[in-house]
């Protein structure tokens, strides 16, 4: 009787609580609320889940542009044959004229005309045209004298393009060499720039940039970069074409030459990618010998850099077909190896925001590597001595880098560009 009454009750409460029939579960005890799983903990919150995904995307482009792409480029480059130029005779080589835009160089400029008349080509095939832009030490009057080399000069300093310009309208030969004052050419450099174009396709073809040993580990790192950049034009040499070519050396032909605006920056930028786009070729030559002296003060590299990448973003701005695949023959390349490059920088300090935001070890992990590396480039801003360590170098390095992609934007978007160069 009582458990009959009991029944009737616990019913009654079930109905009275819900309007609807229980049965039994009205007497089962609620559980308690299950714990979320560790791998539900990345996302318990939405949050959590933004600074999650924000970790992994910016980490992935991270990755992808300075691993992925450089592995993936070269691992399809060697399912290309390698170019096959043999060195052409006196009697087959081209004529040339080899252009250079010099301000205030009169200390250089008779060193630099000794160099190119030692090149292992026919004087006689050879030009030598040197454009003074508005130099104010005599530029000019050194080296007016000189068999074999003509000079253009003019009071106005205009900048590089403009003097490019101007020496094209004074061109007469097939090919055209560009280089600067600075760098030393090797004996074969020039014949083996020519030598490449018997390769069908080919427009434009540029040097190997190869520094000097410098002693200071700061110098060594700067020199890893450059030997881990020219393993990819290398590659993309080999796949298609290279993304601009080294402003130290590169040829054309005569034919080619794409008129700049005035206040270009990037000649060796817009130059080859303008012949890309008509379906041609740019190779870098990798035995085509250029020597520079390493910058082994970071400042002064760091000015160099953040100038070579405001004229990065000049070219972007001038030239939209660039982000157009169907008009940009290497597409992805320029995306892999030239803007995504300037965007790590933000996605840099996304990854470190993100790892402090989302809750889990995993991520705190990653945000103490990020502070940690942070630390050892702020020990090789701040100390000097400490960039004799290989570690802190590299860090030091890598910082400034990407500081310097930043400062670019900012100099493009205020309105400091200049195309007129200073000496380094």
């Amino acid at each position: 009787m009582r458990r009959g009454a009991r029944l009737r009750a616990a019913c009654s409460r079930g109905i009275g609580h819900g309007g609807a029939f229980r049965g039994r579960n009205a007497l089962r005890r609620p559980s308690p609320p299950s714990r979320p799983t560790k791998a539900f903990v990345l996302f318990a919150t939405p949050t959590m889940s933004t600074a999650a995904i924000v970790f992994w995307f910016s980490g992935s482009l991270i990755v992808y542009t300075y691993a992925a792409y450089p592995l993936l480029v070269a691992a399809l480059s060697r399912l290309r044959p390698p170019v096959a130029s043999p060195l052409p005779s006196d009697a087959e080589l081209p004529r040339a004229t080899i252009v250079m835009a010099a301000y205030n160089e009169a200390a250089r400029l008779p060193e630099k005309i000794r160099n190119l008349r030692a090149l292992d080509y026919p004087a006689e095939k050879l030009d030598i045209l040197v454009v003074s832009d508005g130099s104010t030490d005599g530029s000019a009057d050194v080296i007016a004298g000189l068999a074999g080399v003509r000079v253009l000069a003019y009071a106005q300093r205009q900048g590089k393009a403009h003097a490019l310009n101007l020496a094209l309208q004074h061109v007469d030969t097939e090919f055209v060499v560009f280089c600067d004052v600075r760098q030393d050419l090797a004996a074969s450099s020039v014949r083996r720039l020519m030598a490449d174009f018997s390769v069908p396709g080919v427009g434009a073809v540029s040097g190997e940039l190869v520094h000097r040993a410098s002693g200071t580990q700061t110098g060594q790192s700067i020199g890893l970069y450059w030997r881990y950049e020219k393993w990819i034009r290398k590659s993309e040499s080999r796949l298609r074409s290279t993304v601009g070519a080294t402003g130290a050396l590169y040829a054309i032909r005569t034919r080619d030459y794409h008129p700049l605006a005035s206040d270009t920056i990037l000649d060796d930028f817009e130059i080859p990618m303008h012949i890309v786009r008509r379906g041609q070729r740019t190779l870098l030559e990798p035995e085509a010998y250029v020597y520079d002296s390493l910058q082994t003060q970071s400042a002064a590299e760091k000015k160099r850099k953040i100038r070579t990448l405001t004229g990065n973003f000049q070219t972007f701005s001038r030239n939209p077909w660039l982000f157009s695949p169907w008009q940009n023959p290497v597409f992805l390349q320029f995306l892999s190896h030239k803007v995504f490059r300037l965007i790590v920088p933000y996605a840099l300090a996304l990854a470190l925001i993100s790892s402090a935001l989302a809750p889990s070890w995993f991520y705190r992990a990653a945000l103490a590597l990020q502070l940690g590396f942070y630390l050892l480039a702020a020990a090789g801003q701040w100390l000097p001595a400490t960039r004799n360590n290989k570690l802190i170098s590299f860090a030091h390095v890598f910082f400034d880098m990407n500081v310097a992609a930043i400062v670019a934007l900012l100099h493009f978007v205020s309105g400091r560009v200049s195309a007129k160069w200073e000496k380094t």
